[in-house]
């Protein structure tokens, strides 16, 4: 493998670009901070300097047009990604887009094609799967010819109301099932995959107890397949933090936080064999991942696989339009 070191982009500096430049600068093997970019001027610069960044840009851009970058994160709101998205690829840049990509399924099928046209990669930024507990686990399941038929996660905070955030916020594709319904769906889509089982169209439960928000607040997907799935998720409820996968004499917890998985136990026939990583912050995973890549000249990736997060945006539109929440699609 090359030995230098893929060089990264930020746009948008909000509290999840910080998390994810702390890991890019602490904790990545493969990737450095090449530059950031925001609308305003001053924060780009600020952040720069807290990460030590070479560039920094008030202007989405310049950002696009820097010839030494090698890929960028996309770490605006996701109603905000496809613009971004669209002005990096058409500048020949890779980009991973944090999740969810965007907020319908037409438009990563548009970017895809985009991406495919200028000969770069853009990946989704599913975290979840690119832990090392996570793959360690199939690798596991592999080994042993392990296959589950439930799978059960939840992942819902309390939060109290604030129309400034744009969980919140209908205008800005706010609540639970595109801001936290993502990360279970894609759970069960990619365990789905990995056993070599069809995903079923959900039946879809959606209630909110603040009609006026115009979000929904809890949502519950239901899959009935060879893989049976229940998927919950909330912005204004607490909810269990494992994800439960269980088969013929085996049962798995992936423990809290199950979306950044760090101790994973099996029990096998009255066997436990536990899993054990540094989850670390969690972003350096995916970056290296990305970065290797890059580096390696792949335009695919099998675990941030471009195939489930199609799937898991189509399940997610077609539940909110459904529902009556078309208007969070932005279509």
């Amino acid at each position: 493998m090359n030995e230098k070191k893929v060089k990264w982009g930020i746009a948008g500096l909000g509290n999840i670009a910080h998390r994810f430049a702390q890991d890019l600068t602490n904790n990545s093997q493969f990737g450095e901070l090449q530059a950031v970019a925001a609308r305003d001027s001053d924060k780009a610069q600020q952040f720069s300097a807290t990460y030590k960044a070479v560039s920094h840009y008030g202007d989405y851009q310049k950002l696009a047009m820097d010839p030494n970058i090698d890929i960028i994160y996309v770490a605006t709101i996701h109603p905000y990604h496809k613009p971004l998205v669209e002005l990096f690829l058409s500048h020949h840049k890779n980009v991973l887009v944090e999740k969810p990509a965007f907020t319908n399924y037409q438009d990563w099928q548009d970017m895809q094609q985009l991406a495919k046209d200028n000969d770069v990669l853009l990946l989704e930024a599913m975290k979840t799967v690119v832990f090392p507990a996570y793959r360690e686990l199939k690798v596991f399941l592999s080994k042993h010819e392990i296959i589950v038929d439930s799978i059960e996660a939840s992942f819902g905070n309390e939060s109290e109301y604030d129309p400034n955030i744009f969980v919140f916020n209908s205008e800005l594709s706010g609540g639970a099932t595109l801001d936290v319904g993502v990360y279970g769906v894609w759970l069960y889509c990619d365990l789905c995959y990995f056993f070599g089982k069809d995903v079923p169209l959900p039946s879809v439960s959606i209630t909110t107890e603040h009609p006026e928000w115009r979000v929904d607040e809890n949502v519950t997907f239901l899959f009935e397949g060879k893989i049976k799935g229940k998927i919950s998720a909330s912005i204004s409820k607490n909810l269990p933090r494992s994800a439960i996968l269980k088969g013929d004499g085996i049962e798995i917890v992936i423990h809290d936080k199950w979306w950044n998985p760090s101790r994973i136990d099996v029990n096998l026939r009255g066997k436990v064999h536990t899993i054990t990583h540094d989850s670390g912050g969690g972003f350096e995973h995916e970056i290296d991942h990305c970065s290797v890549l890059l580096l390696n000249n792949e335009q695919t990736s099998s675990v941030l696989n471009t195939k489930i997060s199609g799937q898991v945006l189509s399940i997610l539109e077609q539940a909110l339009i459904t529902n009556g929440y078309t208007h969070l699609t932005r279509r």
